[in-house]
Formats: structure tokens, C-alpha cells, sequence
């Protein structure tokens, strides 16, 4: 269970990369030094101008940090709530599945077209990402190697590596992608 600090945290770092914001840019709009994103990784707590101030740069309420932070053990996500994502770099349709800023792991469902790819990180640092091709074909690569998924296969690595997805198939590729620890 996150504390709300962390909630907190995670939920600013979403926004922030939902508008493509930089740690720069935000320390730019904010007046805030770069290592705001402590605030970010629930390590430190920001006071309230400064809260104040992420809000104002990142155009959303206040109280938007504060929903959802509970006990809860079970957290279900109704299809029609899903959450989209925005990923720079990328292209494709993302749907939060998991319970995002308050879970351990994050689990997405993404959507690729025929030439769309993934190629921006989900994990920041170290950690692990899994996923399963549930439709189509996608073809992933690690710098010098390559692999060739079809629908059923899966595949499992260090987040740390650098790593693309792209939809080689004819048909949308669907895939259930699983980080851990998640930054979104």
C-alpha cells in the first residue's frame, strides 16, 4: 500500500508526461528546482505553495491529487474508465489497466496499427516489463537483436534496456504489458 505521499507523486509525474513536460520545463513554470521530482518519486512531501504551484504548471486541480487515496486492497477498472496515456515518442493507443499511482505493478493495453511502434520506456531506471501479444504481430528489438512475436508469445527483460515494438503484422496488434515498478 503506497502512502499518500506516493499517490501523490505518481499521479504529478502522469500529468506531467501527459502534457510532455520536461523535470526542466516543470522547474521553469514552477520557479521549483529540478529535484521537485523527489516530490514525484514520494520521497519528499512538497509543501502547499509549492503543491500549489505544480498544479498551476501542470493545469489541473488540487484536488485531483487527493482523490482515490484510500485502504483499499482491490481495485477494479471498469473498461469504459480505463485511463488513455499519452507516451512521447510513441505511438499507438495505451489504456491503464492496473490501478496506476497507488499499485506496484502497471499493467496497460496497447494498440498498435499496422507501422505504429512503442518506443519510449514505462519504467524509469531498474525493473522489469512483461507483455503478451494477445493480437497480431510485433516485432521487438534490443540493439543488436530481434524477435518476432505473434499472437500467444510473450516476451519478458531488464526495463533498463533500450527497446522498441512495432507492429509488422497486416492487422492491430494488441498487447497486455505489464512494469514494474510503474512511473505512470
Amino acid at each position: 500500500m503506497r502512502l499518500p505521499i506516493e499517490s501523490i507523486g505518481h499521479k504529478i509525474r502522469m500529468i506531467r508526461k501527459e502534457r510532455g513536460f520536461t523535470l526542466e520545463i516543470m522547474a521553469n513554470k514552477t520557479g521549483l528546482s529540478k529535484g521537485f521530482s523527489q516530490v514525484e518519486r514520494g520521497i519528499s512531501q512538497p509543501s502547499l505553495d509549492s503543491l500549489w504551484k505544480i498544479t498551476k504548471a501542470l493545469e489541473a486541480s488540487i484536488i485531483h491529487f487527493f482523490e482515490d487515496i484510500d485502504q483499499k486492497q482491490v481495485h477494479v477498472t471498469r473498461k469504459p474508465k480505463r485511463r488513455q496515456m499519452v507516451f512521447p515518442e510513441s505511438t499507438g493507443t495505451y489504456a491503464l489497466l492496473s490501478a496506476g499511482g497507488s499499485s506496484k505493478l502497471g499493467m496497460l493495453e496497447v494498440k498498435l496499427q499496422k507501422g505504429e511502434m512503442v518506443v519510449d520506456k514505462f519504467v524509469q531506471g531498474e525493473g522489469e516489463e512483461c507483455f503478451v501479444v494477445t493480437k497480431g504481430t510485433v516485432t521487438v528489438r534490443f540493439n543488436d537483436e530481434e524477435h518476432v512475436l505473434e499472437a500467444g508469445d510473450s516476451i519478458t527483460f531488464d526495463s533498463t534496456k533500450s527497446h522498441s515494438v512495432e507492429n509488422t503484422g497486416e492487422e492491430e496488434a494488441v498487447l497486455i504489458w505489464s512494469v514494474t515498478p510503474p512511473q505512470f
